[in-house]
């Protein structure tokens, strides 16, 4: 078996960063600050080889097909990449220099973005697992990263059994499809269930694997985790959670579905447009009700999986590439929303209640034009990149004659509209009940919000330079 290692500098770059990382924190003399500048670093190198094999239209597979590195993974890891660069510059101020554990928080970031790029190369149902459990056993952590806080004890504790019980049923899912198909090989299980015949062990199969991806990217009704695990866990993790992991569960959500379980499309594009109907509609009308902002953005990003889940019903070539793009989008302007919240922190902590943020537009404008860029994003409205994105998924839905979806998509949109501008309006409309003494802003984590708010922005003015690449990364 002939490797060429080449066409894995993505990952091997990554794990070349989380060597040294891991190396310098053993220096008590080095400020852990440049632990964060050194992950970042990889992470951007990472970045622009993924970018550069994305131009260059590589497709192949390595370990005796094991692994598939071709333009859908690529653009994958320019989304992970991307999350973990902003998570990263996020965290740098939230967590303080007197945090000496920072170099294994970093470690952990870097592993579960591994984990991520395994899940987006697998051609294999094994290696998709082996990826999951990479991710997932580092974000339990990360989860419970603030020990002394019984919250976020609780919510790593909360995302570790409820993860586990997903991952069950995901890998019991593999052994019935295993059992059906005779194989775990994603190209074969396709070759092989081109007969007419479906057996209940396949079946049964797919409705596990429905139910493990359900649990990893909060859909309802598995998304019951979600919003204690949100409000409980580091606001930077959380941001973390929303976007590149549930990526990467999206990730190998279509390539399994699409490519392996074609065959079983009429079965499961009626699951996933049941799914997708209940994960937006109870995710908007909860968040409404929600008065801490954390778990509102928690609800919101359940919404949210609805949406993509569009795409997927859809279930042809501009379904997927308007869902890859749409959670590019997402996950930049949400990072950046946490990434504001983490902005409006005081002496006395966090403002989570969406009452804090009374009158900051004018006391604190950087901060409030921040939140807005990202919750205006978030509802959809133009000319930002949250419009585009859900223009695109709503237009393939219709060519595929999902009308209806559509258009409960399009009231749920309205929906979410309020809840987003609630707090624009609590920001720039309503007297504070109390002066709260905000800190000063930290320059890495105002880099990142800059970052995020221009793209956000860019991709609402050019969207085709994002979503032409999303395209032909498709694998259709």
């Amino acid at each position: 078996m002939t490797i060429n290692w080449q066409l894995l500098m993505p990952e091997l770059i990554v794990i070349c960063t989380f060597v040294l990382v891991m190396i310098l924190d053993l220096f008590d003399s080095l400020q852990k600050s440049f632990l964060a500048w050194l992950a970042i670093v990889g992470a951007a190198i990472a970045l622009y080889v993924s970018v550069q094999m994305l131009g260059a239209g590589t497709d192949e597979t390595q370990f005796n097909g094991m692994l598939r590195v071709d333009k859908y993974s690529l653009f994958f890891n320019v989304i992970f990449l991307v999350s973990t660069i902003l998570t990263v510059l996020i965290s740098m101020s939230y967590l303080g220099r007197e945090d000496r554990r920072q170099g294994e928080y970093y470690l952990l970031i870097l592993l579960a973005t591994l984990g991520m790029m395994l899940m987006a190369a697998g051609n294999e149902l094994i290696v998709v697992f082996l990826g999951l459990e990479l991710m997932s056993l580092s974000l339990y952590i990360l989860a419970g990263y603030f020990r002394r806080s019984m919250a976020s004890s609780e919510a790593g504790m909360k995302y570790l059994l409820l993860g586990a019980f997903a991952s069950g049923f995901f890998l019991y899912g593999i052994a019935l499809i295993y059992g059906g198909a005779g194989t775990t090989n994603v190209p074969q299980i396709a070759s092989a269930l081109t007969a007419d015949t479906k057996p209940p062990l396949l079946l049964a199969g797919m409705f596990l694997l429905v139910v493990g991806f359900g649990f990893k990217v909060a859909l309802v009704p598995f998304h019951q985790w979600a919003p204690d695990v949100y409000e409980g866990a580091p606001t930077s993790i959380a941001a973390f959670i929303s976007a590149g992991p549930k990526a990467a569960g999206f990730a190998a959500f279509f390539r399994i579905f699409m490519e392996a379980l074609q065959s079983l499309q009429p079965e499961w594009i009626a699951v996933v447009t049941i799914l997708a109907v209940l994960t937006m509609t109870v995710g908007n009308l909860v968040a409404i009700a929600q008065r801490n902002i954390k778990r509102m953005l928690a609800y919101s990003s359940i919404a949210h999986a609805g949406y993509v889940l569009i795409g997927l019903a859809a279930a042809n070539k501009d379904g997927i590439s308007s869902a890859m793009l749409y959670l590019l989008i997402y996950c930049v302007m949400n990072i950046g929303a946490f990434g504001a919240v983490i902005l409006a922190r005081t002496e006395d902590g966090e403002s989570l209640m969406i009452s804090d943020y009374a009158g900051l537009g004018f006391r604190k404008p950087l901060l409030a034009l921040f939140m807005t860029v990202m919750l205006l994003s978030l509802a959809g409205f133009p000319p930002t990149a949250g419009f585009v994105g859900k223009f695109y998924i709503f237009r393939s839905a219709v060519e595929a004659g999902q009308i209806w979806l559509v258009i409960i998509g399009a009231i749920n949109t309205a929906i979410s509209a309020f809840y987003y501008l609630r707090v624009v309006v609590t920001m720039y409309m309503r007297e504070p009940e109390e002066e709260l003494d905000f800190l000063t802003y930290p320059g890495s984590l105002v880099f990142a919000l800059v970052l995020a708010a221009i793209g956000v922005l860019l991709i609402g003015v050019l969207p085709s330079y994002f979503l032409n690449p999303a395209q032909i990364s498709t694998f259709l």
